[in-house]
């Protein structure tokens, strides 16, 4: 745009010094700058302050499309409160933009009433100060004007501001000398070098015209060195030998006033160069050895600083210079500033091209979507979008970006466009194909060709929400077990286990009707043990398991659950005659020793769910619990089963103590055994074991792609952290148990070295860094320094300082203060002093029925349901500390913390 809007400004530069009458020639330059930039609306506003009032206002002195300004009342703008910051940054030469969304609502008003959405102020200095502004105003676009653009424009302000104050000097309408160089000066500006960045071939067509045009012998431009201590002739033309020459260097400081007046003039015209209090200082070693009389100079300005000067030089008689060519050689300086710019420019458009080249790259290589929109309309997007919505570019650019959301997400996009964030949200997204999916976008600001916009990375969530959903499912589902099966082994009564198993069972998966049924396949009937049913289908029950069809469909299950709904016949007949939607039968595996309460052994027992209210597809994770849950019913019957065997035989053991007493203990032996065995198998196999095995399948069989053997699998670093996490607790029980049975059937092996308990303890607590910070742990480490050495296997002791400190995390909530003591005491079961330990917290507290059997095998407490292990830790630790020849302990009250115990041995040198 820069090289388009060149011509016109010096067209409007030309414009200003036209042989018409004034204001004519203000008018035909306003009309074709604004034609120029294609804005609404360019108005020249003077500053003055009104009668008796020292604040600044504004009258109209001209505007573009052309309005009546003479008649235009002042427009105050002393009540804005960001006015006196707007007169002073204009004062300094700045140029200001304003947007009326962006500015306080009194300001807003101020730009409605002007008609003005954006706006480009410019300042136009009239004999030295601030007189007037220029407006370049849009009415309803909002609009950034590029910074090569303003520079231009601060090339026709500042001629403007001569032009004004001219014609404050002379009548109205009496028009200026007519200016012969308008068309030399027009034609310089449509020349291929001036804007093609080329400065060298600009700079010498701009010297040659010039020296040309002024009849002068020499016409050089100079540059400021880097630090402005000397200046230099980058070129001087002369005219009588055509050709160009550079070189000369002066010190800018042997020639202080004529430096200091480049800064304050728009031209230095010297007509006796030697006389002149400007240029006299070049008299003895520049002006004579030349030959030079007088001196028509202009200062080159770029971006607001003075960087250089355009000397026009003319050899014989003394000259006097006209207005027009003081006009003209200003322009003349005006051009070498444009030439200067249109190279930088062209540089930075080459390093823009270099960078957009660079980043259309990366735009197009990230596999992330990204689309660009402006107040919701799309203006680009990747093919990384293309991809993730099945559009073509051509068929979304222009569109609103809602027709790329769900309807259920419109109006969370629709409240974000109006509010626009920062902030990741997720949303349903819709793709051509109609298929949904879960997007996770961020938006950010950019200003993308002068105007704003928001660029918009997504990027689909669909298959981690739905591990991540799945991972959930089967921790719910795993605490649902823990939680059902611990309630059903607390009761010893069958009549209690199978109630708490059918309520526990409609209350977590919400069905309408739970029943355990005996199924006699002798006599082909059915007998209700235990049920569980919503009060609103109550209705009709005692009737279901007499109906001979119904029972046959239960007769006919065989080891695996099945479900039926009113989709086929003839099942859906029976299941209508008693207002079943959908039913799920689960077979309850037979187990040794299971008896009827009448003694009878039943072939067959099966959990029945019922789903009454409308028609239900049972999940995978379902039928998986129930299978689970049927097991650990099964084992609670047995286990039952031979508790009253148990009670049968107290009853009767008055009259047979003697021949049933070798009976009863063996039997009691095997129910302990049964009992302690049953615990570590419902524990370590069932779920401990068993349940991260299933956790591990269930995710890689989610990730494996079925379409494609050879497709690579992206596995999330969450994923990989469950599995790992899963398989380490698995790994510590396995090595746990072993451990259990290697110390009871061998003793523990101990490799003993005297060693220091502070930096047993340290390194213990390095380990645990991570899960101390975690739960937000306060540590208080008080060991004194002076502790005697210890002799132990650190190995072993380290397992016991982490199991203490980790069984006080697992059993508090966050925030726990732990404190960690030491001291030398007088041992009663050793014959030489210990060294007491203690690991001291200010948690819940554990209440003292449990205390005596923290440290017995397989103990866990009532709270132990929420938590992983199987009771082997506290154990282990006394098995160690035993071993080495200690002891260990727990003193504590609920709510009060705990504080465990442990005494060692200290090392004794051989003497």
């Amino acid at each position: 745009m820069p090289a388009k809007v060149l011509p016109h400004i010096t067209q409007a530069l030309s414009c200003l010094w036209s042989s018409q009458a004034w204001p004519e020639p203000l008018n035909l330059a306003l009309d074709s700058l604004g034609t120029a930039l294609g804005v609404d609306r360019v108005r020249l506003w003077q500053i003055q302050p009104p009668p008796e009032d020292a604040h600044s206002w504004l009258s109209l002195v001209a505007a573009w499309p052309k309005s009546p300004f003479t008649t235009s009342p002042l427009t105050p703008v002393s009540t804005l409160t960001s006015f006196r910051d707007w007169f002073s940054r204009l004062q300094a030469g700045d140029s200001l933009q304003a947007w009326v969304g962006e500015r306080s609502t009194a300001e807003q008003q101020w730009f409605q009433e002007l008609g003005i959405a954006s706006v480009l102020v410019m300042p136009v200095n009239i004999d030295g100060g601030l007189g007037a502004i220029l407006t370049l105003e849009y009415a309803q676009q909002e609009y950034y004007w590029p910074e090569e653009t303003v520079n231009l424009l601060h090339h026709f302000t500042q001629p403007l501001g001569a032009a004004l104050s001219y014609h404050q000097v002379n009548p109205v309408n009496h028009a200026p000398p007519a200016q012969p160089y308008d068309q030399r000066l027009v034609q310089l500006a449509q020349r291929k070098p001036l804007h093609h960045g080329n400065l060298e071939l600009a700079l010498q067509d701009i010297a040659r015209t010039a020296a040309q045009t002024l009849k002068v012998e020499r016409t050089g431009i100079w540059f400021y060195s880097p630090h402005k201590q000397q200046v230099r002739c980058i070129l001087l033309y002369q005219s009588s030998q055509d050709q160009f020459s550079q070189g000369l260097e002066l010190a800018a400081a042997d020639y202080p006033d004529y430096f200091a007046a480049l800064q304050e003039q728009r031209t230095i015209a010297a007509h006796q160069a030697e006389l002149d209090p400007r240029t006299h200082e070049f008299a003895p070693h520049y002006l004579r050895p030349l030959g030079i009389t007088s001196m028509l100079d202009a200062p080159i300005w770029v971006e607001g600083e003075m960087i250089g000067v355009v000397c026009h030089e003319h050899i014989g008689p003394p000259r006097r210079w006209t207005i027009g060519e003081q006009q003209f050689a200003a322009a003349i300086a005006d051009l070498v500033s444009l030439a200067i710019e249109s190279r930088h420019r062209h540089q930075a458009l080459a390093d823009l091209q270099a960078s957009e080249e660079r980043l259309q790259c990366f735009f197009q290589a990230t596999t992330e979507a990204v689309v660009f929109h402006e107040h919701g309309r799309i203006v680009d997007l990747n093919q990384a979008a293309e991809r993730l919505f099945g559009y073509s570019s051509q068929e979304l650019i222009g569109t609103s970006v809602l027709e790329l959301a769900d309807p259920s997400s419109r109006e969370l996009i629709r409240q974000r466009l109006q509010a626009p964030s920062d902030q990741l949200i997720e949303a349903v997204g819709r793709k051509k194909t109609g298929e949904t999916f879960i997007g996770e976008l961020q938006g950010r600001a950019i200003r993308y060709q002068g105007r704003a916009m928001r660029v918009v990375s997504l990027r689909d969530i669909t298959q981690r929400q739905q591990a991540e959903m799945e991972l959930r499912l089967a921790d719910q589902r795993e605490k649902l077990l823990g939680e059902i099966a611990l309630r059903i082994r607390q009761s010893l009564e069958l009549e209690d286990i199978l109630s708490t198993t059918v309520l526990e069972v409609r209350q977590s998966l919400h069905v309408d009707r739970v029943f355990i049924a005996y199924l006699d396949g002798a006599s082909q009937s059915a007998q209700t043990v235990a049920a569980a049913i919503s009060t609103e289908w109550q209705e009709g029950i005692e009737a279901i398991f007499q109906d001979p069809d119904y029972l046959q469909t239960l007769f006919s299950l065989g080891d695996c659950p099945q479900a039926w709904d009113g989709s086929h016949q003839p099942t859906a007949t029976i299941l209508a005659r008693y207002h079943i939607q959908s039913t799920l039968a689960v077979p309850i595996p037979p187990t040794v020793n299971m008896r009827y309460p009448t003694q009878h052994l039943p072939p067959k027992v099966v959990l029945v769910l019922h789903q009454c209210a409308g028609p239900r597809d049972w999940q995978i994770f379902e039928w998986q619990l129930l299978e689970q849950l049927a097991t650990q019913v099964a084992i609670a019957l047995q286990q039952a089963s031979l508790y009253q065997q148990l009670a049968a035989l107290n009853a009767n053991l008055e009259y047979q103590v003697q021949e049933r007493t070798q009976q009863l203990e063996q039997k009691m032996l095997e129910l302990a055994e049964l009992n302690r065995l049953k615990d570590v198998f419902l524990h370590a196999v069932s779920h401990d074991l068993r349940t991260p095995v299933m956790g591990t399948l269930m995710v890689l069989n989610h990730v494996l792609p079925g379409d494609e053997a050879t497709r690579q699998v992206t596995v999330s670093r969450d994923i990989l952290t469950r599995m790992i996490s899963s398989h380490n607790r698995q790994l510590t029980l396995i090595d746990s148990l072993l451990d259990i049975h290697t110390s009871e059937d061998q003793g523990l092996s101990l490799q003993r070295i005297p060693q220091a308990l502070g930096q047993l303890l340290d390194n213990t607590l390095a380990d645990l860094a991570l899960l101390l910070d975690k739960n937000q742990t306060h540590l208080d480490n008080a060991l004194p320094n002076d502790l005697p050495l210890i002799w132990i296997d650190p190995g072993q002791l380290q397992r016991v300082f982490e199991n203490l400190i980790t069984n006080a995390l697992k059993h508090n909530p966050p925030g726990l203060k732990l404190s960690l003591r030491a001291q030398v005491v007088e041992s009663v079961t050793a014959p030489q002093p210990m060294v007491l330990c203690t690991v001291q917290d200010n948690g819940l507290g554990i209440p003292l029925e449990h205390q005596e059997h923290l440290f017995d095998l397989y103990y866990q407490g009532k709270k132990s349901r929420h938590l992983r292990g199987i009771g082997l830790g506290l154990y282990l630790c006394r098995q160690i500390v035993q071993a080495h020849g200690g002891e260990i302990g727990v003193v504590s009250a609920p709510e009060q913390g705990a504080t465990f115990w442990l005494t060692l041995p200290i090392y004794q040198a051989a003497n």
